[in-house]
């Protein structure tokens, strides 16, 4: 008979945050597969838990998946948790899940504690819809590609940012989208918890004057392109002047005359 993979969600940051579910679970199973056995054992010597314990991570995750597999195979409970919230949610842990129902293991889910929930909740922002988009990218091109699928649609926006990337990502939303509303919150559920509100302007000008530290959760309020910004690109796309562009938009659209002059020249001093 083949044992059950458990998908554990741990806390965030305070370790009173986890479910007596959880806690249970923990102690009945025969193997934890954890990101950073250092972390993980912080919550199971809280509670008085002792475990076999896999390091499993993005490093690893091929090799490792496979011996969890077995594991399971075998008739043994492996548990599966991440240093902190629900599991498989940006990291490799998703692919364990993939493996298991393709093995008809079965999988259960322990819920509890999520950055983006909590934080999305939090933050002021409209919570329905909302996208979540993991780490911000690095790449150029994969930034501009994620603006133009996501940032002129009605969803409030959620992404992960490290200590070491916060100032270099708000800066350049800042130059992009100063005026959008959003929020920033660090170190959810610990002592030094904050929340950032305000355009994404003010939000870099406050993390600028904060301590840097901690994981970040940066929240960006969502926004359809105007009919004029639509029309705009379009133009841009052709074989014209800005000085005919400019003709043509400020005939059609009257009243914007200074907005469209600096959209579209806003790459010129």
């Amino acid at each position: 008979m083949k044992g059950k993979l458990f998908i554990i969600s741990t806390p965030i940051g305070n370790l009173k945050d986890i479910t007596l579910r959880g806690i249970e679970t923990l102690k009945s199973i025969d193997y934890i597969a954890c990101e950073d056995i250092r972390v993980t054992l912080k919550l199971l010597n809280r509670y008085k838990i002792k475990k076999k314990l896999i390091s499993y991570h993005s490093g690893n995750e091929e090799k490792v998946r496979k011996e969890i597999i077995e594991i399971l195979k075998s008739g043994k409970s492996v548990g599966l948790v991440s240093d902190a919230g629900t599991p498989c949610i940006s990291d490799p842990g998703e692919l364990i899940v993939k493996d298991a129902i393709e093995n008809e293991i079965d999988v259960e889910i322990i819920p509890g504690p999520s950055a983006i929930i909590t934080s999305l909740v939090v933050s002021g922002l409209k919570t329905t819809p909302f996208i979540f988009l993991g780490f911000f990218p690095r790449k150029k091109r994969e930034v501009l590609d994620l603006i133009d699928k996501y940032f002129y649609i009605k969803a409030t926006l959620i992404f992960y940012e490290s200590p070491h990337r916060i100032l270099e990502t708000l800066s350049f939303l800042k130059d992009t989208f100063p005026e959008r509303k959003g929020a920033v919150v660090k170190e959810l559920t610990k002592i030094f918890e904050k929340v950032y509100r305000g355009t994404i302007k003010e939000l870099y000008e406050k993390i600028e004057k904060s301590e840097i530290k901690g994981e970040y959760v940066i929240l960006i309020e969502g926004e359809e392109k105007s009919e004029w910004e639509k029309d705009l690109e379009i133009l841009e796309s052709m074989n014209l002047t800005k000085q005919e562009i400019l003709k043509f938009m400020i005939k059609k659209y009257k009243g914007i005359k200074n907005t469209i002059k600096k959209r579209l020249f806003k790459n010129e001093s």
